[in-house]
């Protein structure tokens, strides 16, 4: 099964995927607000998943934001990240696991049982914006027994419709009313290790370029 809260393609299936530039480009404004920047934006493209300002029409000043703080996670410096990317942190639970299939659900458990994970960590983010709007990212560290798996485990979660690991807390923010759409969601594989980033709104309406930035950001954190 896929996870209820995702919407449906045209065939049924779940999505997932990160946000286009479409509909980042609706939130530019509000990030630019944010950043503090109101020099006009710049064109081009960017990489897949990239939310540069060449990609989705944000200030230069918003892109230095972003940038600085994924040079921060690296560190293993969440939340100077944060501070990075002008937000503030109100909670970051984590919890360590050793089964991950418990942990997960579709097609993605289904693998998991299959091939046991070694361990499996995570973490729930509750980030709030200069205007006070709240969202979450949750952050999965699956660290593989071996290595040949992480890419056939990108394969299937970045697949919509496939399930993934659920969030931290998962069945509280359901109930609470957070959910989670697959988007923006990203994943990345780190040797043994795949990092599964994703983000939901909690209250108000934080820009969607601005969470996109912050899944950006998350998934280069250490495990």
């Amino acid at each position: 099964m896929g996870n209820p809260d995702q919407p449906r393609n045209a065939d049924g299936t779940w999505k997932k995927g990160k946000l286009t530039a479409g509909v980042l480009a609706v939130g530019t404004v509000g990030a630019m607000a944010m950043s503090g920047g109101g020099a006009a934006a710049s064109g081009g493209g960017a990489g897949a998943g990239g939310v540069a300002a060449e990609s989705v029409g944000l200030s230069g000043n918003f892109a230095a934001r972003v940038r600085k703080g994924k040079k921060s996670a690296r560190k293993g410096k969440p939340d100077d990240a944060w501070r990075d990317l002008n937000v503030r942190k109100l909670k970051d639970p984590a919890k360590k696991a050793l089964n991950c299939a418990v942990n997960s659900y579709g097609q993605v458990r289904e693998f998991l049982l299959r091939n046991p994970c070694k361990e499996l960590d995570r973490q729930l983010f509750t980030l709030e914006d200069t205007a006070g709007n709240t969202f979450v990212v949750s952050v999965s560290w699956v660290r593989m027994r071996d290595r040949g798996d992480v890419g056939d485990l990108k394969r299937l979660i970045d697949t919509d419709g496939t399930g993934s690991i659920a969030p931290l807390g998962f069945s509280v923010l359901k109930s609470q009313g957070v959910r989670f759409t697959g988007e923006p969601f990203r994943s990345d594989p780190k040797g043994n290790l795949l990092v599964v980033a994703e983000a939901a709104v909690a209250s108000g309406k934080p820009d969607p370029a601005l969470m996109e930035a912050a899944v950006e950001i998350a998934v280069e954190l250490p495990g």
